[in-house]
């Protein structure tokens, strides 16, 4: 079967989507002297890399750059996560945003940053590439690079070639 995709964001317009994002993220954490980015798994970590290039390029924060790694096969129903970092204890009292490419039922979002929340963070704000609605859980993205309705058949699909370094974004 041939799915038809139609393209979204070519890769100028996903860096224009992430650079105003940054914007939006310094001017709501200007106060803070680091900033703790975690993106979760491979194409939410390349947006929090992305996103974070741009945070230094306009802002005077430290920002350590975090990865989050789920771990769906635990037990039924829950979701792990494994972080880049050591010790989680380096999250306490920090600002933390979490960054996920696709924002749809909330769970992904909600597990992550429920498991945070055991590292007695300062703040937790969430962003998201995209927000297409349909939640099932009370999550809403503090900062959203593009809101898409879709029907709940439809996928949006970030799409990462690594070795030309850039991402599109498709609906299906």
């Amino acid at each position: 079967m041939n799915e038809d995709k139609v393209k979204i964001l070519d890769q100028p317009a996903l860096a224009a989507r992430l650079k105003r994002m940054a914007y939006e993220v310094f001017e709501a954490t200007y106060q803070e002297k680091k900033l703790i980015i975690i993106g979760i798994d491979e194409r939410g970590g390349y947006l929090a890399d992305k996103l974070s290039g741009f945070l230094k390029e306009i802002s005077p924060q430290e920002i350590l750059l975090v990865q989050a790694y789920l771990d769906r096969a635990s037990d039924p129903g829950t979701i792990g996560i494994e972080l880049s970092i050591d010790d989680i204890g380096l999250l306490e009292n920090q600002a933390i945003l979490v960054v996920d490419d696709v924002l749809y039922s909330g769970y992904t979002m909600l597990n992550v940053v429920a498991i945070l929340l055991q590292a007695g963070p300062k703040m937790i704000q969430t962003a998201a590439l995209i927000d297409r609605g349909h939640r099932k859980m009370p999550v809403s993205p503090d900062f959203v690079g593009m809101e898409l309705a879709t029907t709940i058949h439809q996928h949006v699909k970030v799409e990462i070639d690594g070795e030309k370094g850039v991402a599109e974004v498709f609906l299906r």
